[in-house]
């Protein structure tokens, strides 16, 4: 998977938001890509900073999914360009001028620009941008109201939640059904999940809402089967790393959502990294088991046999480099014993001939003579 660079056509070594963007861009974009793009901004801002989308997602409490939607709006609306490999992975993003962009939002020049971050992967993104949630005016929603099937809808929903919906609240409710064509049976089943997992808040809904979309999740049916599936997964994988009873929180979901709908693997590629990350560190790490699994997706594992193929791989590199480091020391060893051999030769200290015929009784005899 190729690293992602991060970069600018205006570097101005620090945090400016221009009046363009805010009089032309912001009023219209999703208060939620609005935080991205001013995150985006700040990345550029630091110098050697490790720039990835899974970072950029636990900062801000979003999915992977997220970031990607709000880069895919940007980049519809010309504030940036997302630079893809010869294998179609996201490998750049370029944030374009806003006071160079016009109304008509132009294509910029595609000129080298200064590198201000760059590492990390990201996962492969669809160029079909995701439904645009639109703001509501008073008078469309007392229209939408006016239907008692969206009269029901909200009735339900404020007793589900036990408080009124605000305003922002309604407005993502009418979006799910307006805009994600998602039944009230549907809408109903999803806030029904979502609160029984613990979770009330309508940014998290409306992802798990967006993500039953993008999966073409159309029916209570269809999501009980997902929601089965993802279930036994995550099961899977905290008995795998050893979590006991205990619910997982919202970064180490997004981790087995990046496993599962970013890499796209399956469990047993996924439950084969749990059980190296025990080996290796003895304790439950999330990070170590995306380690892993983010070096086999950049090996394009789809297997156990290709973990298997990587293994031996490993071992066989292992033990040529083994081989040729003791060649070298013996080599070294050889060539030192040489050296110290032909070093006593031309001795001349050492090199004389012996004399061995001594008669050391006659000697003793002249001594106690004289």
């Amino acid at each position: 998977m190729a690293d992602i660079m991060l970069h600018t056509s205006n570097n101005s070594g620090f945090t400016c938001i221009s009046n363009t963007f805010i009089d032309d861009f912001m009023k219209d974009a999703n208060g939620e890509y609005v935080k991205i793009y001013l995150y985006l901004l700040r990345c550029l801002n630091r110098e050697d900073y490790d720039f990835s989308i899974s970072q950029l997602a636990d900062c801000l409490d979003h999915t992977e999914k997220d970031i990607m939607r709000a880069f895919t709006y940007w980049e519809k609306v010309g504030l940036l360009r997302l630079e893809y490999s010869e294998d179609n992975e996201l490998s750049g993003i370029c944030l374009v001028d806003v006071n160079g962009t016009n109304s008509s939002f132009t294509s910029v020049n595609n000129a080298a620009v200064p590198a201000v971050a760059i590492h990390a992967g990201a996962p492969t993104v669809s160029n079909i941008p995701a439904p645009f949630k639109p703001s509501y005016s008073p008078d469309e929603l007392d229209a939408f109201k006016e239907e008692d099937e969206v009269s029901d809808l909200i009735f339900a929903t404020q007793t589900y939640l036990g408080r009124p919906l605000s305003n922002s609240d309604t407005n993502t409710l009418l979006f799910w059904y307006d805009c994600l064509h998602m039944s009230v049976d549907l809408i109903q089943y999803l806030i029904e999940t979502c609160l029984d997992n613990g979770h009330n808040s309508f940014h998290y809904m409306d992802t798990v809402a967006r993500n039953w979309t993008e999966d073409g999740i159309t029916t209570v049916e269809d999501a009980r089967k997902s929601s089965s599936a993802h279930t036994n997964t995550v099961y899977s994988i905290k008995k795998a790393l050893g979590i006991g009873n205990r619910d997982l929180v919202d970064s180490e979901l997004n981790f087995i959502d990046k496993w599962v709908n970013t890499f796209g693997f399956s469990l047993d590629i996924i439950l084969e990294a749990c059980e190296r990350t025990i080996s290796a560190t003895n304790k439950p790490s999330f990070k170590y088991t995306d380690s892993i699994l983010t070096s086999w997706n950049r090996s394009a594992v789809k297997s156990l046999d290709d973990i298997a193929r990587l293994d031996q791989e490993f071992t066989m590199a292992s033990v040529a480099k083994l081989s040729d480091a003791s060649r070298v020391k013996n080599s070294s060893f050889a060539n030192s014993a040489s050296a110290s051999s032909r070093g006593k030769s031309n001795n001349k200290f050492l090199n004389f001939e012996q004399r061995q015929n001594y008669d050391f009784n006659a000697l003793e005899k002249k001594l106690l003579g004289n």
